[in-house]
């Protein structure tokens, strides 16, 4: 980042304790890349986490390992051979915010992860009861405030959320209301390879703009869906289910009764073999 990008007469923050601007242009042009796409990350995660795990793990170990690969293979999984056309998208940083306890007491905490990912609606209740599950393996109990789920409604000020803990200077730039979330000892941003600097090169070499200046109206057809209904307390079997087709048709046909696609190619059959005879419906 260049010197002009700050704000005049305000001092850079300490490393470790604030988001890089470059990772905060990354996290920006991730979440710009991934409508461009047509890949919109909808889905809003975050996770609360403890101080230990029950394996003596760091939290960020254990969400890298049991948390984002397990969801990333989940994601391959579900969509298969159409692998190579439909990625895993997500972005995630992590937060330690500085808070006061009861007694007036500052400190930095809890540790939490917020979380951006492309998912199907109608799946979310399964994604989030696999998470809760994992979340009680690994650290032996889950409030209900320790993972919560929410629909994007506008990616980029999603985006720009997820980059708050910006170096002061920098905010201004970025149109960032900077807000402090404290030193972290590890990676604060993890980003897809689906979304990185290099799928944008090569989405570039094949005639397509990465970054547009202008978004494209097109996520606006999507129906609108309730994503705190399909998460509810009901559970899976809460979730609204595709109705069966009906094997009766709009008339009322009999089980025997022959359709109207049989009784054409029947007629058509006929008259090729006997042209003088004309067969009536």
């Amino acid at each position: 980042m260049r010197k002009s990008d700050m704000t005049p007469f305000m001092k850079r923050m300490r490393k470790g304790t604030c988001l890089r601007p470059e990772s905060a242009r990354a996290i920006l042009h991730a979440e710009r890349y991934a409508y461009a796409a047509r890949r919109p990350l909808n889905v809003f995660i975050t996770m609360k986490f403890p101080k230990l795990s029950r394996s003596g793990d760091r939290p960020y170990d254990v969400f890298r390992k049991k948390f984002w690969e397990n969801t990333r293979r989940r994601w391959n999984t579900m969509v298969k051979e159409n692998r190579g056309f439909s990625p895993f998208d997500a972005i995630a940083v992590f937060e330690n915010p500085p808070t006061a306890n009861n007694s007036g007491r500052r400190h930095h905490g809890p540790l939490h992860v917020h979380w951006m990912l492309r998912w199907p609606f109608r799946k979310c209740g399964r994604l989030m009861y696999f998470l809760r599950r994992q979340f009680h393996r690994e650290f032996g109990v889950a409030p209900p405030s320790s993972v919560r789920m929410q629909r994007v409604r506008y990616g980029p000020r999603a985006a720009a959320y997820l980059a708050k803990g910006i170096d002061a200077p920098f905010a201004k730039h970025f149109h960032i209301d900077h807000a402090p979330q404290g030193p972290i000892a590890h990676r604060r941003v993890i980003i897809s390879r689906s979304l990185g600097p290099t799928a944008r090169k090569r989405a570039k070499a094949a005639g397509r703009d990465p970054l547009p200046k202008k978004r494209k109206g097109y996520y606006r057809k999507f129906r609108p869906v309730d994503l705190a209904r399909l998460i509810g307390s009901g559970g899976w079997n809460a979730l609204p289910q595709a109705p069966k087709k009906s094997k009766i048709s709009k008339n009322h046909r009999p089980p025997n009764a022959r359709s109207a696609f049989a009784m054409g190619r029947r007629k058509r059959v006929m008259d090729l073999r006997n042209p003088a005879v004309s067969i009536q419906p």
